[in-house]
Formats: structure tokens, C-alpha cells, sequence
């Protein structure tokens, strides 16, 4: 007993110091963002978004530093201020705070702003909605995410926003109009290697399946997704898998096969901290223990189900949970059901059955007549947005002009230096160029076999990729473009002489410049070896090397310091947002 005492005190004062420091941290984000907003001038804001990045590093919640230049324009440093705010409120489960920011940001999200910068900004206001159940605002977002990935030409990002809008539909009990969506996610996911998002997608189509009432195809899909991560060796997510294996397996009537693979489940889930989905698990072995009489056992696995749904605001999961226990309690505590059952109905009766109908007809949109209103809105908007820039630019140009004369006039003896300076760093920089596209030639695969005319025209592709990436349009279109072919021409000349598609010989280079700038050029900063990679956030380039390389590019310049180092070798890994559309009723929380 004494010894107990002291551990239960250190454990209390534990947990407590563990809410105040998040408590502070929230405290403290809030305060820079209310100093951010209060301030009207850009030049002003400037400094206090450095500040805010400075501290998301000083609690690691970034892995870079991130400065934003004077000349940065404020649209773009609003963007990201908004962004980084809305992800970490998201991650904390406050999905109101989370969307408010989001939509901060995309009010932003100006012609300044790249569009991957929007997509991932309306891809997260999607996720923050839906998972409140505001299913029509979260259609409204992904609506806008899919517009975007359907011009960028990223199969993988398309593939992973029409996963999302699958997760809307079958959350919102329409799964016809779900599989359209799920199908084409497949056939766009087909045309990459990210293995891991394939098997989010077979997850995705299964749960879609078992919701339209086909668990044949439900547990086709579900196996096909458990093959890949037993491939793969990942454990957590091969108790996801199983579940959603148990799922169609029990709509089958397999009982004891859905037993089995809920047994080799959960325990997986529990090792992994995945409580979403174990509590799934527990309510099927609850309802399987309930079909067969067992009710005591299966009143332990309901109870723990509804704690974990419950603590996650999961209404769905939580109705089911409470139903059973009031079906297993209700011969042998009659009262306690009762509340039980109470509970289900105002689950039942809640926000998540609201506005859904409205939700899917406007999501509808995307093939739709109310596609037609959108776009005249849209187009309003950008005459509005055009008239602004071109007043602006016009000032822009009359201040410079001013501004040039006196610089003329007062620092003339300085302009032939800055020119000298300027045929030096672009000698450096032709040279730069030359160094890695000669690494990029020697680095593809079976190289002594290509012919001269295939040569020359990966060395002409490279160089047109070089110089797109200087002007921040590292994308499959605009390279195609300026190689005077169609992408759909581009990609079949591409799996003519390299067996590659021109995404992934796109992200290759980049990868491959980025690593030769880090390793031989140490003046050079990893943020601006991710402006000179055509990267304009710097997460996004840390997430684009870690999976290509497996290490992040701070650690790669470090480990050169090393008598042993040796340098990555190309290894393309998955990609795409990881934001989480896990079906509600049936689902698994990705």
C-alpha cells in the first residue's frame, strides 16, 4: 500500500503536467494567431509569421525552419500561417477551429498561391468537415480539391480526393452514387506505384460494397488489401484490413471465418494505438458473441467500444456500440438498457442525419447543372481578381519606374558589379545544371542501350524540366508543353524509351537535383534547394525526399560529415494527403 500511493501521486501529477503543456501550447498558437490577424500591413505581418514558424519548430511540430523573405507576397505567407493552424487543430480533434482556419487560408488562396498549396488547403477543410458530419460543406471542398487534381495531371492526388468523396457518400448512406467515384480512384491509382495508397483504395471499395449489400465483391476487395499490407509487413495496417475482412465475412454469414480474423485483428490494432478500429472490432465480436446467446461476453466488448467511441466523438460507431448493449442488457438490467437505448436514439437523432440529402445533390454538382452556377460565380470572381491585379500591377510599375530612375541616377558605378555578379551566378548556375543532368543521364536504367535519338531526347526533356522548375511549374502539362507534345503523347514516349511515366521521371530529377545540390553545394539552404526543386512550401519538399530517399534532407547534408557516409539510393516511396475518410458506420480509421 505505501509503495502504491507514491506511484498513483507521481502518475496524477504526471498526467496533469501532460494537459497543462498541451493546454499552453494551444494557448500560446492562439495568441499568435490573434496577433497575426490583428495586424493589417503585409510588410508587419511578415515578421510574425517567421515568429509562428519559429516556435511550430521549437516544439517540433516542423521538421525545417521556415522564413518567409521581405518580398514575399502575403497571400502566400497567409496561406501557410492558416494552414499550419487548421492541421494542428485538426490533430487535436477541434474540427470547428480546424475548418475556421482552413477557411481563412482559402480566402487566400489568390492566383499567388501554387495550386497544390489549395489543393492541400481544401483537402483539409473537407476532412475537418466531415468528420463533424457537415457532409455537404466537406462535398463543397472536395469538390474543389478534385478540380484541381484533375488539371495537375497527379494521378496519385486524384486517386487519394476521390477516395475522400467515396468516404462522403457512404458515410452519408449512398452508395450507389459511391462506387462511380471508388472505380475511377482504382483506375487513376493504376497508372502509379504507390502500393499503399492501392490499398487504401481496395479498403475504401470494400466498405463501399458491404454498404451497397454485395459482400462477395466486399470481401474480394478486402482480401486484395490485406495481401498488399502483408506484402508491405505493415502491422497496424493489416488489422485494419482484417476488419474490414471480418466485415464482409460476417454480411456473408461466415461466422466463424469473421471470428478468426477478428482474433488475429485485434490485438495488432491494439500494439499499434489504432483505438478507431479496435473499437470497431470489438462492436462485430460483440454482435458475433450476441447471435450466438453469449451476451456477458459480449456486454465486455460493447462496453469498451462505447468508452472508445465516445472519448472520439465517433456518433456512428458509438449508436452501434449502445444498441447492443441495451439488446444484451435488457433481460438482466432493464434500467441500465434503457439509458442505453436512450443514448442510441439521440445518436440516431443527431447532426449526422442532417442536411445529408441536400449534401448529395449538391455534391452532384461535378456532373451536374449546378456545375454551371459555380463556374459563372468563378468567373465573376476572377474578372473581379483580374481588375485588382492589373491596378496593382500598374502601381507596381509606376513605382518601379520612379524607383529605377533614382536608383539609376545615385548607384550608377554600382549596375556593371551587379551585372558581373549576375554572369557569375549564372555561370554557377549553368554549370550546377550541367553537372546534374549529366548525373540524371548516367543514373537511368539500362542507359548503354538507349539510341542517339532516344538520348537526345531525354537530355532536351531534362533541360525542360530544369528550367520549369526555375519558374515553379515542376508539373507533367507544362513539360509537355514546352516539348511541343500532348502529355497523352509525352507518356507513351516515355514508356517507349525508359518504361517510366513522365510523373515519375519528373519527380526522379527533381529528387536527383535536390540531392546533388545538398551534397556539393553547402552555401546553398535546404529552402531554397526546394524553391530551385520547384517546391514553394518547404514541407512539402521534406515529404517528397523522405519518401524517395527515406531521409530527410537536413539529415542527408549532416551524414556527408561522415568518413563512411554513402550516399540514398532512388527509392520512389508512396505519396499523397493522409488525410483519413474512414467510413463512420462500418469503416476503419486510416
Amino acid at each position: 500500500m505505501n509503495i502504491k500511493r507514491p506511484i498513483i501521486l507521481l502518475l496524477t501529477l504526471w498526467l496533469c503536467f501532460a494537459s497543462w503543456a498541451q493546454a499552453d501550447v494551444s494557448a500560446s498558437l492562439e495568441h499568435y494567431a490573434a496577433r497575426y490577424a490583428q495586424t493589417a500591413k503585409a510588410n508587419d505581418r511578415i515578421p510574425l509569421a517567421n515568429d509562428f514558424f519559429a516556435y511550430l519548430l521549437q516544439i517540433d511540430y516542423i521538421d525545417e525552419p521556415v522564413a518567409f523573405p521581405a518580398s514575399a507576397h502575403i497571400d502566400s505567407v497567409d496561406v501557410n500561417v492558416y494552414y499550419y493552424l487548421a492541421e494542428w487543430y485538426y490533430g487535436e480533434g477541434a474540427y470547428r477551429q480546424s475548418a475556421d482556419y482552413c477557411i481563412r487560408a482559402a480566402e487566400s488562396c489568390t492566383d499567388h498561391v501554387d495550386e497544390n498549396s489549395k489543393g492541400d488547403v481544401y483537402s483539409l477543410l473537407g476532412a475537418a468537415y466531415f468528420r463533424m458530419g457537415e457532409f455537404d460543406k466537406a462535398a463543397d471542398a472536395l469538390h474543389v480539391c478534385y478540380e484541381i487534381d484533375s488539371k495537375s495531371g497527379n494521378y496519385d492526388q486524384l486517386s487519394s480526393t476521390l477516395n475522400n468523396i467515396t468516404s462522403v457518400f457512404v458515410a452519408a448512406g449512398k452508395p450507389e452514387e459511391a462506387e462511380k467515384y471508388i472505380l475511377e480512384a482504382i483506375a487513376a491509382n493504376s497508372l502509379t506505384d504507390n502500393l499503399a495508397r492501392r490499398a487504401v483504395l481496395f479498403g475504401t471499395a470494400s466498405e463501399m460494397y458491404r454498404a451497397k449489400g454485395d459482400d462477395e465483391q466486399s470481401l474480394a476487395y478486402a482480401l486484395k488489401a490485406l495481401e498488399i499490407e502483408r506484402q508491405r509487413g505493415d502491422s497496424a495496417k493489416i488489422g485494419v484490413r482484417l476488419s474490414q475482412v471480418a466485415n464482409a465475412q460476417l454480411g456473408m454469414g461466415r461466422i466463424k471465418d469473421a471470428k478468426q480474423s477478428l482474433e488475429e485483428a485485434m490485438p495488432l490494432l491494439e500494439a499499434s494505438g489504432n483505438r478507431h478500429s479496435l473499437g470497431i472490432c470489438m462492436n462485430q465480436t460483440g454482435d458475433i458473441l450476441s447471435s450466438e446467446g453469449k451476451d456477458s461476453e459480449a456486454e465486455y466488448y460493447y462496453r469498451e467500444a462505447a468508452k472508445i467511441f465516445f472519448d472520439q466523438r465517433d456518433m456512428y460507431n458509438e449508436q452501434h456500440a449502445r444498441e447492443g448493449l441495451y439488446k444484451v442488457l435488457k433481460s438482466t438490467s432493464p434500467d441500465e438498457a434503457m439509458l442505453h437505448l436512450e443514448r442510441a436514439k439521440l445518436l440516431h437523432d443527431s447532426v449526422y442525419q442532417q442536411e445529408t440529402a441536400e449534401a448529395i445533390s449538391r455534391y452532384n454538382a461535378i456532373y451536374g447543372i449546378d456545375k454551371l452556377q459555380q463556374e459563372a460565380d468563378r468567373a465573376r470572381k476572377q474578372r473581379h481578381t483580374f481588375l485588382m491585379v492589373a491596378l496593382g500591377l500598374l502601381a507596381v510599375v509606376v513605382l518601379f519606374c520612379i524607383g529605377a530612375w533614382i536608383t539609376y541616377r545615385r548607384n550608377q558605378r554600382k549596375t556593371e558589379d551587379y551585372e558581373q555578379e549576375r554572369r557569375s551566378l549564372q555561370h554557377r548556375y549553368d554549370e550546377i545544371s550541367r553537372q546534374y543532368r549529366n548525373i540524371v543521364m548516367e543514373s537511368l536504367p539500362d542507359r548503354n542501350t538507349l539510341t542517339d535519338e532516344d538520348r537526345s531526347f531525354l537530355e532536351e526533356l531534362t533541360k525542360v524540366i530544369d528550367e520549369e522548375m526555375e519558374k515553379g511549374n515542376a508539373d507533367v502539362e507544362s513539360v509537355a508543353e514546352r516539348m511541343h507534345v500532348t502529355p497523352r503523347t509525352l507518356q507513351r514516349r516515355m514508356n517507349q524509351t525508359l518504361s517510366l511515366s513522365p510523373q515519375a521521371y519528373l519527380t526522379r530529377v527533381r529528387m536527383q537535383k535536390a540531392k546533388f545540390l545538398l551534397l556539393n553545394y553547402r552555401d546553398i539552404t535546404v529552402n531554397e534547394v526546394a524553391e530551385k526543386c520547384g517546391y514553394t512550401l518547404m514541407t512539402n519538399f521534406t515529404r517528397a525526399f523522405v519518401r524517395f530517399y527515406g531521409i530527410k534532407p537536413s539529415e542527408l547534408r549532416l551524414q556527408k560529415l561522415n568518413s563512411d557516409f554513402t550516399p540514398p539510393d532512388c527509392e520512389e516511396r508512396h505519396n499523397g494527403r493522409e488525410y483519413a475518410f474512414a467510413n463512420p458506420i462500418d469503416g476503419v480509421h486510416e
